[in-house]
C-alpha cells in the first residue's frame, strides 16, 4: 500500500508542475510576438531614416538639374559653341569667370568642367587646358586610361548619365567622386558641341547615411534609375544576387536571407527613380533583445527550479489530508478486512458503502414519496423551502428532478360556474383535481411536476431550456392543448395564469407569486382566459386616461347622432387604457361607470327618456356592474352609445334640411370675415366640425370649405368690375388677409389671375362701347 500511496503523491506533484509550465508556455508565445513586433518596429524606423535620406538626395538631384540648365543657358557659356574660332580666346576667359560664379552658388557639386569636342578643350571654374593634360596630370582617373575616359565620358550623347564612385587625383591627393554627364547644347542628340561633367564627392552622401542606425553593421546601396549601383557602403559595384527582384516595389520592408544570414531589408524610391536600399543582419537589430533573452532564460530556469520545489511542497500538503482520512477510515473498518487498494479507491469503496445504506433507507421511504414530494413542492412554491433542501441530493431524495435550469409556474383554476361542477361538493372537486392532475402530468411528462394549491386550483412547475421565444412558444402550445382538452371533453372553464421564466429553483417562489398576480387579472380578461405575467407586468397605476377634451368630443358626437365617431372615441379609450395595459380590474369598472355618466349627461341635455333609449326593463349601471370582463363592459358601452345616437338621428332627421340652409346663409353673410372656417362655423352652431362638414357635403355635394371659396370668388368677381378698388382691397373685402392667398385661390378656380380678369372685363367694355358708337 505504501508504494501505491507514493504514486498518488507523484500524480499530485506532476499536476502542479504541469500547471507551472502553463505560464512558461504562454511567456514563450508572448516573447515570440514581442520579438516580431520589435523587428517590425526596427524596420519601420530604418525605413523612416531611409526616407529622410531620399528626400535630401531628391533635393540635391534637383540642384544638379538646375545647375545643368543654368550652365546650358548661360549667355557667356553658349558663345563657346556659337562664335568663330578667332574670337574664342576672349570668350574662354569670360566662360571661366562665369563657371567660377556658378560654382560658388552650389554646395553639393564638388567640381565640374566642360569638354568642347571640336577643340578638345577642357574648361573648369579655375582653368582652361587641353584634354590630355587635364586627365593625365590634373584629374587622373584611377584604373582608367585617357582613351577609356574619352570613350565612356566625353563621347556619345548623355543626359544626366551617372557613373559609380570613381577615384580621381587632384593636386597630388585622391578622392572618390560620383560623375554626372550632360551633353551640350541641351536636347541636341546629333550636333553635340561638348559635355558638361559634374563631380559629387561621395563623403557628402556618406554624411547623410550616418544618421541611419546600424550603418556600420549592415550594407547601404544607392541605385540610379537604370538599376546601376551608384554608391554602396560595402564597396560592391553590384547588388547581391536576388536583391534586385526583392526591391522591385517602390517602398517597403521585409525579412531577407542574405547568403544564409537572416537580415532586415528596407527600401524606398526617389522622385528621379533612384532607389535607396538598406540591408542589416537581424542579429544586429536584436542584439539587445538577445541579451535580455539570455537573462530571461536564466531567470526562467531559476523560476522553474523554484516552482518545482514549491510544487513538491504543495503536493505534500494536499496529500497529507488524504493520508489522514484513509488512516481514519481504516481504523473504523473491520480489522480482518484486508486493505489492498490505494487511497482514492479506498475512499470510493467507503463512500459506495455509505450510499448503499442511504439507498436502503430511501427505499423504505419511497412509500411516502408522493406525500413528501407534494409537501416539498408546496413549500417550494410558497418560498418556504430551505436552501439546503434545494441541493441535488435533497431533490433526489424527494424524487424531484428538473431537466433544465430555468423554470416557469402555471396556475390552472377551474371556474365554479363550469358545467362539470354539479353541486360543488368536495367529491366533485376531488374528481376535478384528479382529472386535471393526471392530464397535466401526462402532458408535461418529465419536464416538470403538478401539485394542488387550492380546492379549485393546481400548479404546474415546468422546466424550461431557456427564456427564448421558441421555449415560450412550446410552453404556450402545451397550455393551449391542456385547456382545449379540458374545455371540450369535460366542459370546464379554465383561467390560467403564467409566470415569467426564471433561472434556478430558488426563483420558484417568485414565479408562483407572478402566476397569482396574472390569475387575478381573469376579471379583466374573462373567466376562460390565459394571462401571462409578462403582459400585465407594471400594470399598477391607479388612474385612467379620460380627459375633459375627450369627454367633450364624445358628447358632441352623441349630440350630433354620429354613432361611428362616438364608437371610435370609445375604442380609443379602450385601447389607451385597457388594451394597452396598465389598468387594474377595479379601475376598468370605474372608467366605464364614468363613461356611463357621460352618456347620462347627454341624455339629460337632449331631454331623452331612458325608457325610450334603453327599453323598459334595461338597467345600464347593472349591465356594466355584472360584466365579467372589460371587453363585455366595452361592448355594453358601445351599445348604449349607439342607442343614444340612433335616437338623436331620428329626432333630427327633419331638421337637417333647415340647418343646411342656415349654414349657406351664414356663409354668404360672413364671407368677408377672414376668420370664417369650418371650426368657427361649427362653434357658432354648437356642433362638431366633423358633423357640420358631413352634413353640408351630404346636402350640397361639395365640401364646406370649397363652398366658402366659391362664395368669396363670386363676390370678388363682382368687386373687380369696380376699377377704383385695388386687388388687395378686393381680397380684404372677401375675407382674405393678404392678396397672395386670394390670387392663388382665384387663379385655381377661374384659370386667370384677378388682374387678368379685370383686364378682360375692361376690354369687353371697350368693345361694347365701340359697337354702340
Amino acid at each position: 500500500m505504501l508504494r501505491r500511496r507514493k504514486s498518488v503523491f507523484l500524480t499530485l506533484w506532476l499536476s502542479y508542475i504541469a500547471i507551472l509550465l502553463i505560464p512558461v508556455a504562454v511567456s514563450a508565445v508572448l516573447y515570440t510576438s514581442v520579438e516580431k513586433s520589435m523587428v517590425e518596429s526596427a524596420s519601420r524606423s530604418n525605413l523612416a531614416m531611409l526616407e529622410q535620406v531620399r528626400q535630401i538626395m531628391d533635393s540635391h538631384l534637383k540642384e544638379i538639374d538646375q545647375m545643368a540648365v543654368q550652365i546650358a543657358t548661360h549667355p557667356k557659356l553658349q558663345t563657346l559653341w556659337t562664335i568663330e574660332e578667332s574670337e574664342k580666346y576672349v570668350q574662354y576667359e569670360e566662360a571661366v569667370r562665369a563657371m567660377k560664379n556658378i560654382r560658388s552658388g552650389t554646395g553639393f557639386v564638388d567640381d565640374f568642367f566642360i569638354h568642347l569636342r571640336k577643340n578638345d578643350v577642357i574648361l573648369s571654374p579655375s582653368m582652361k587646358t587641353d584634354t590630355a593634360t587635364f586627365f593625365t596630370q590634373l584629374y587622373p582617373f584611377a584604373g582608367k586610361t585617357l582613351e577609356q575616359v574619352r570613350s565612356e565620358l566625353l563621347s556619345g550623347y548623355h543626359f544626366k548619365t551617372f557613373w559609380p564612385v570613381a577615384e580621381i587625383g587632384e593636386n597630388g591627393q585622391s578622392k572618390n567622386v560620383i560623375l554626372c554627364a550632360v551633353s551640350l547644347p541641351l536636347g541636341e542628340k546629333v550636333h553635340i558641341w561638348g559635355t558638361l561633367v559634374m563631380m559629387i564627392e561621395d563623403r557628402q552622401i556618406y554624411n547623410l547615411l550616418k544618421q541611419i542606425e546600424w550603418l556600420n553593421s549592415g550594407s547601404m546601396y544607392i541605385l540610379d534609375d537604370t538599376g546601376q549601383v551608384i554608391l554602396s557602403t560595402s564597396g560592391r559595384s553590384e547588388l547581391p544576387v536576388g536583391l534586385q527582384d526583392a526591391v522591385a516595389e517602390g517602398i517597403g520592408f521585409k525579412t531577407y536571407n542574405a547568403k544564409g544570414t537572416p537580415s532586415l531589408l528596407s527600401y524606398t524610391t526617389g522622385q528621379s527613380d533612384w532607389k535607396y536600399v538598406s540591408l542589416v543582419p537581424k542579429s544586429v537589430v536584436l542584439k539587445r533583445v538577445n541579451e535580455i533573452k539570455g537573462w530571461a532564460l536564466t531567470l526562467l530556469a531559476a523560476v522553474v527550479a523554484a516552482g518545482t520545489v514549491a510544487a513538491y511542497w504543495m503536493a505534500y500538503r494536499s496529500y497529507s489530508p488524504i493520508r489522514d482520512l484513509v488512516y481514519t477510515l481504516v481504523n473504523g473498518k473491520n480489522a480482518e478486512k484486508p486493505v489492498l487498494v490505494n487511497e482514492y479507491e479506498f475512499l470510493k469503496t467507503s463512500i459506495a458503502e455509505t450510499l448503499a445504506e442511504g439507498k436502503e433507507l430511501k427505499e423504505k421511504l419511497e412509500g411516502h414519496l408522493p406525500v413528501v414530494r407534494a409537501y416539498f413542492l408546496t413549500r417550494l412554491l410558497r418560498g418556504h423551502a430551505e436552501p439546503s433542501s434545494l441541493e441535488e441530493l435533497s431533490l433526489e431524495f424527494v424524487g424531484v428532478r428538473f431537466p433544465y435550469e430555468h423554470l416557469c409556474v402555471v396556475l390552472v383554476e377551474v371556474d365554479e360556474g363550469s358545467e362539470f361542477v354539479r353541486d360543488g361538493s368536495e367529491r366533485d372537486w376531488a374528481l376535478i383535481r384528479f382529472i386535471l392532475f393526471n392530464l397535466g402530468a401526462e402532458l408535461i411528462g418529465e419536464r416538470g411536476y403538478v401539485t394542488e394549491t387550492e380546492r379549485n386550483r393546481l400548479a404546474l412547475l415546468l422546466g424550461m431550456p431557456d427564456d427564448s421565444d421558441e421555449a415560450k412558444r412550446e410552453r404556450d402550445e402545451l397550455i393551449a392543448q391542456l385547456k382545449q382538452i379540458v374545455e371540450e371533453r369535460f366542459r370546464m372553464k379554465l383561467a390560467i395564469g403564467i409566470s415569467s421564466i426564471r433561472s434556478g429553483l430558488p426563483e420558484a417562489g417568485r414565479c408562483y407569486a407572478e402566476a397569482l398576480d396574472a390569475l387575478d387579472y381573469r376579471i379583466v380578461h374573462g373567466a376562460s382566459s390565459v394571462i401571462h405575467f409578462e403582459h400585465i407586468r407594471g400594470m399598477e397605476r391607479g388612474f385612467y386616461d379620460y380627459p375633459i377634451e375627450t369627454e367633450a368630443r364624445l358628447m358632441n358626437y352623441m349630440k350630433s347622432g354620429d354613432g361611428e365617431e362616438a364608437a371610435r372615441v370609445l375604442d380609443e379609450l379602450y385601447e389607451r387604457n385597457v388594451a394597452a395595459g396598465g389598468m387594474t380590474p377595479e379601475m376598468s369598472k370605474t372608467l366605464y361607470f364614468d363613461l356611463l355618466g357621460t352618456m347620462l349627461k347627454v341624455m339629460n341635455a337632449l331631454k331623452l327618456d331612458g325608457k325610450d333609449v334603453f327599453g323598459e326593463s334595461a338597467d345600464p349601471a347593472k349591465q356594466i356592474a355584472t360584466s365579467k370582463s372589460a371587453e363585455d363592459m366595452h361592448h355594453t358601452a358601445r351599445q348604449l352609445c349607439e342607442a343614444i345616437c340612433r335616437n338623436v338621428r331620428e329626432a333630427r332627421t327633419d331638421q337637417t334640411g333647415q340647418l343646411n340652409e342656415r349654414l349657406k346663409r351664414y356663409i354668404e353673410e360672413h364671407c368677408a370675415d377672414n376668420g370664417l372656417s369650418l371650426t368657427s362655423i361649427a362653434d357658432h352652431f354648437g356642433m362638431s366640425p366633423q358633423y357640420v362638414s358631413g352634413l353640408f357635403k351630404k346636402h350640397n355635394g361639395v365640401n364646406l370649405t370649397d363652398y366658402v371659396a366659391e362664395v368669396r370668388i363670386r363676390e370678388a368677381k363682382r368687386l373687380l368690375a369696380d376699377p377704383g378698388l385695388t386687388v388687395l382691397q378686393v381680397a380684404q373685402r372677401v375675407g382674405y388677409a393678404t392678396d397672395i392667398g386670394f390670387i392663388r385661390v382665384f387663379k385655381k378656380m377661374e384659370g386667370v389671375t384677378p388682374g387678368k380678369y379685370r383686364e378682360t372685363l375692361q376690354q369687353a367694355g371697350e368693345k361694347k362701347d365701340g359697337w354702340s358708337g
